[in-house]
């Protein structure tokens, strides 16, 4: 018998599609892929008579719309489809979502295609052997690429393609709506979730009959299914959700939220057959799961699948008889909000403030907490910013800052005003004054954070937050302090077309002590970790945070045998070879090598310059490469030895803490006052009973312990992600939990170091069921999440006043940042730090 490679099980049909072969699965893949070349091909179609011209390829986006990139920072390409080019055509302005003519369930702007509802089929016609014809199928738009000369008809059509369509969307929806369309859970929220339901719109929408297809031949229930396995009923089993698994239409919506956007992995497919349905972990109820409550699955729902229980709803007050908080419907039927799920808007109702201002009054100032931006809609707004003195400014006076102060006009055709403190959970970078009477919605984070998915929105807004970001990099960098005005906005307007901004994740790494130099870095947010090999391993290792400039001395291709030499020598080096350089800066001087390894500590904002502008910016502007070099001279200067405490400080994340409880443990005799001192001044205010927000343990720095207690990090880790919003900066720029916490855990999950602690609410009582006797409820306190305030979550009083220091009776108790702890730390080992001559690095 002759040899054979054919392996049973992957054998593909003739029938099979042409385009489409089987992976080793037996899954349908597709031959041709996009390459980065496709980005220049542009592709023209229409779409119901309208014209269009699209790329052939995109880049990959990410759920909060960044480009994808590898390691080697390439792009991963994917074709353009034809819902890409419905939206390019149809979405003009914000609002103009509503105006695609192609309906979808499954698909989202921020989600990968499955094109499994098939609403959104059209009618495609294209060439074949040279001849018009039309493709057999109707075909999902969601998924489908685009092609030249393709002609598109969808349910907005006239004529028989229109009609083709129009039917087969109706027919579709009616089926789904037969066995899916079910009331929203529970009871008392009903009426308020059948107006968000899209399942139900859709209907409405096509002139769909929901109980065409309900016949008992027809609608038999399908077999129940074995425990564990398959479809269950309704889940109560969470205390923030409800789980109808007989309304689920398995768009995988919620799948992809819970993997693809939040990256929690809880949610899958589970079952075969009449009874496939969603599955939590291995398919154990809601509240048994590894669930974190976060409600990215509940507002992706387009159904009454997931809904929310009433104890999760957001109670919140507008403060001032000029402010009023908007209700879903207000909110939905704005262009602003257009494209944002409709039973996200419900669930947040409450977190959109709508305030009437007048003239002269103060919309925020600068170094408030940025828990909230501002979308303008009447009136024009003064935006002034005065920088904020450097370590090396202190010495400037009022007039001196204000002589570099900014201002700007804000009008509604701005938009927006406050975004880049919302989104970063930094303090206000500007003080916003309004220069004639007018109105705002101001929006918590959540609801900006669902804005800036929208691709029309998120374009906008960022072209807004770079041109004011590379502003504020540039006034808080020592480097550019103290330039006359005229130069500095010469210095910025050649910046402005050169720099780029980028974004890093926590432990990337920007670069490696000797490579090429290519770029220089700007730090706009977070902080960077800096560490210099000696003997093979790591030998210094320090903290950079915001205002700091990285990269400059390899760009200079400066070494060890310079730092001999003075600032005027190297400065005038320098000079000549930049003088005698022609349009290629970079053959003049050749390429230096980094010096240090720097990686990100956390999300990191970087202003980007590449090597030609950095030496061309030197060769216009003398005063800043002087600066430049004596800052570079500066850092060789010191020695490469390093001292365990900087390794410590690093490690245990207390550069960015700024407000860390530590205790002199030469002076502390462990009274636990400080304990005391917290439970009685806090008392029952917030829980119903009296609960601790410290504890009087943790890690030493040196000899300081310091305390498990919110450290208030300028990075607040514990923001991230907070479903409903309840987590904000307050007065002091400490971190305060709201009322309207639902006790998720999800901060306390996120706080690296175990600073909030989650804490029946006694104040709060909510039915659960009962373990061990089914249909039986008793009440418990509803968790919410507890942490240290400084006393002051109302913002009531001028400076913070902890009581955990103030109760410590032998002067062992102390609040203070990061710096100031390694300050006070290493000024005990002056000896050590002459010997290795690191005090002057540590305070340059």
């Amino acid at each position: 018998m002759p040899n054979s490679d054919f392996v049973a099980g992957l054998f593909v049909r003739d029938d099979d599609e042409g385009l489409f072969s089987r992976d080793i699965d037996g899954q349908l893949v597709r031959l041709d892929t996009p390459t980065e070349s496709d980005y220049n091909k542009n592709v023209t179609l229409q779409i119901d008579g309208l014209p269009v011209t699209v790329p052939l390829a995109e880049p990959l986006t990410d759920a909060n719309g960044n480009i994808v990139v590898d390691l080697e920072g390439r792009t991963t390409p994917r074709y353009t489809t034809i819902y890409d080019a419905a939206r390019k055509l149809y979405v003009e302005q914000i609002g103009d979502e509503k105006k695609i003519p192609i309906p979808v369930l499954c698909h989202q702007p921020h989600m990968s295609p499955v094109a499994v509802c098939r609403l959104c089929i059209v009618q495609i016609y294209g060439q074949k052997r040279g001849r018009r014809a039309a493709e057999r199928k109707l075909l999902p738009a969601c998924q489908h690429q685009v092609k030249e000369g393709m002609e598109v008809f969808t349910m907005n059509a006239a004529g028989a393609d229109g009609d083709r369509v129009r039917q087969t969307v109706k027919v579709l929806t009616e089926l789904l709506a037969a066995d899916h369309l079910k009331p929203a859970n529970p009871p008392e929220l009903e009426k308020e979730f059948a107006q968000f339901n899209e399942l139900g719109q859709m209907t409405q929408r096509c002139g769909a009959d929901s109980s065409r297809f309900k016949l008992d031949i027809l609608s038999n229930p399908p077999p129940r299914a074995r425990p564990f396995a398959g479809r269950r009923d309704l889940d109560s089993s969470s205390p923030v959700f409800l789980v109808d698994h007989s309304a689920c239409i398995l768009c995988d919506r919620c799948v992809r939220a819970c993997d693809d956007v939040r990256e929690n992995h809880v949610i899958g497919r589970t079952g075969k057959g009449a009874t496939t349905g969603i599955g939590f972990d291995l398919n154990v109820p809601m509240g048994q799961s590894t669930c974190v409550q976060c409600g990215e699955c509940m507002v992706s729902c387009p159904t009454s699948a997931i809904t929310f229980k009433p104890v999760a709803q957001i109670k919140m007050l507008a403060k001032g008889r000029s402010a009023r908080a908007l209700t879903a419907r207000e909110l939905t039927s704005d262009p602003i909000f257009a494209g944002i799920p409709p039973k996200f808007l419900l669930w947040q109702q409450g977190l959109v403030i709508r305030r009437r201002v007048r003239a002269g009054q103060v919309l925020c100032r600068q170094g408030d907490p940025g828990n909230t931006a501002f979308i303008i809609r009447h009136g024009r707004f003064k935006v002034r910013i005065l920088p904020q003195p450097s370590r090396s400014q202190k010495s400037l006076s009022w007039f001196e800052r204000r002589r570099l102060m900014v201002e700007r006009e804000r009008t509604p055709a701005d938009v927006i005003i406050g975004e880049m403190a919302c989104l970063n959970g930094s303090p206000r970078t500007a003080k916003v004054t309004a220069l004639e009477d007018g109105e705002v919605w101001e929006i918590r984070r959540n609801v900006l954070d669902r804005l800036m998915r929208l691709p029309s929105q998120r374009q906008r807004f960022e072209s807004e937050y770079r041109k004011s970001s590379l502003d504020l990099v540039l006034q808080n960098t020592d480097l550019f302090s103290g330039i006359e005005r005229e130069e500095y906005n010469h210095i910025v307007d050649y910046l402005r077309r050169r720099v780029t901004f980028v974004r890093v994740q926590p432990g990337r790494t920007l670069f490696k002590e000797g490579e090429i130099a290519t770029h220089l870095y700007l730090v706009r947010l977070g902080h960077v970790r800096v560490s210099v090999q000696q003997h093979g391993r790591e030998a210094k290792i320090i903290t950079k945070g915001p205002g700091a400039i990285l990269g400059e001395i390899g760009l200079l291709a400066l070494s060890l045998d310079d730092e001999r030499k003075t600032v005027e020598e190297v400065d005038r080096i320098l000079k000549s070879k930049l003088d005698q350089a022609g349009d290629d800066l970079t053959a003049i001087l050749p390429p230096g090598v980094r010096s240090a390894s720097c990686a990100a500590l956390n999300q990191l904002e970087l202003a980007q310059l590449n090597r030609a502008d950095f030496l061309q910016m030197l060769r216009k502007f003398s005063a800043l490469r002087r600066r430049i070099v004596e800052q570079s001279l500066t850092r060789l200067y010191s020695s490469t030895v390093g001292h365990r405490v900087f390794d410590e400080y690093v490690e245990q994340g207390l550069y960015e803490g700024q407000s860390i409880l530590v205790l002199d443990l030469d002076n502390c005799t462990r009274c636990d006052a400080c304990t005391r001192g917290c439970v009685e001044r806090h008392g029952t205010e917030t829980h119903g009973i009296p609960i601790p927000r410290l504890l009087r343990a943790g890690r030493r720095l040196d000899n300081f312990l310091v305390a498990t207690s919110c450290r208030s990090c300028a990075d607040p880790h514990c923001m991230v992600g907070c479903p409903v919003d309840s987590i904000h900066r307050g007065k002091h720029l400490q971190i305060v939990i709201e009322d309207h916490c639902i006790g998720c855990g999800l901060c306390a999950e996120n706080c690296p170091y175990g600073s909030i602690f989650m804490i029946p609410n006694e104040r709060n009582p909510v039915a659960v069921a009962h373990p061990e006797h089914m249909g039986i409820t008793h009440l418990v306190g509803q968790l919410k999440a507890a942490n240290c305030d400084l006393c002051d979550a109302r913002g009531d009083l001028p400076s913070p006043r902890p009581a955990c220091v103030a109760a410590c009776p032998h002067d062992a108790a102390f609040r203070m940042s990061g710096p100031e702890l390694l300050e006070r730390v290493m000024g005990r080992h002056a000896s050590d730090l002459a010997a290795g001559g690191l005090r002057g690095r540590m305070t340059a």
